[in-house]
């Protein structure tokens, strides 16, 4: 009994390491375009929320992440909404978000498979990752959106050092017109 109860907790320890690890995805945007989250990642990191139009809480959250993508986005955040709304709720999306003056990107996951890949089980769920595709931080639920600042203020640089950073890479490029 006690080796199976030591193989147990091994597996688990082994399996919760690679659960903080973000699986990739390439889901259809609101416009059509492709959303995979390996290329969002590229430019920093990315805030998920899975969210539907029939769920209340899903919609008290959204000014909150709106706020949080227009404040964050010029420090490399991409504040992405997954919408489960499910193929049926499809034509209920655009008017929902134009009437919430949404402006953060939302991308379709009509049959759920990134939902259950990413392990939501509840609306809303907000995922924080980490350009190394890290888990940082998981909300299940409304939340008031403040260990989500907490850990964006950590994750992210801030403004004065991404404006020297981009200037030092702009004086180290070559000038090309000599």
């Amino acid at each position: 009994m006690k080796k199976i109860l030591s193989l147990c907790l091994c597996l688990l320890i082994a399996s919760s390491v690679h659960a903080t690890e973000a699986p990739d995805f390439n889901l259809p945007g609101l416009s059509g375009e492709r959303v995979q989250l390996s290329a969002l990642l590229e430019k920093g990191p990315v805030l998920l929320d899975f969210w539907a139009t029939w769920c209340k809480p899903c919609i008290k959250a959204m000014p909150k992440l709106e706020e949080i993508h227009a404040k964050y986005a010029d420090r490399g955040l991409t504040v992405l909404g997954v919408n489960e709304d499910g193929p049926r709720g499809q034509n209920r999306i655009r008017p929902f978000l134009r009437g919430r003056k949404i402006t953060f990107p939302i991308a379709i996951d009509a049959d759920g498979s990134v939902m259950q890949r990413m392990q939501v089980r509840a609306l809303p769920t907000t995922i924080l990752i980490a350009p190394d595709r890290e888990i940082v931080l998981r909300e299940a639920g409304l939340s008031d959106g403040k260990a989500i600042i907490d850990a964006l203020e950590a994750l992210l640089p801030e403004k004065e050092k991404l404006k020297k950073k981009e200037a030092s890479k702009k004086e180290e490029t070559p000038d090309e017109s000599k």
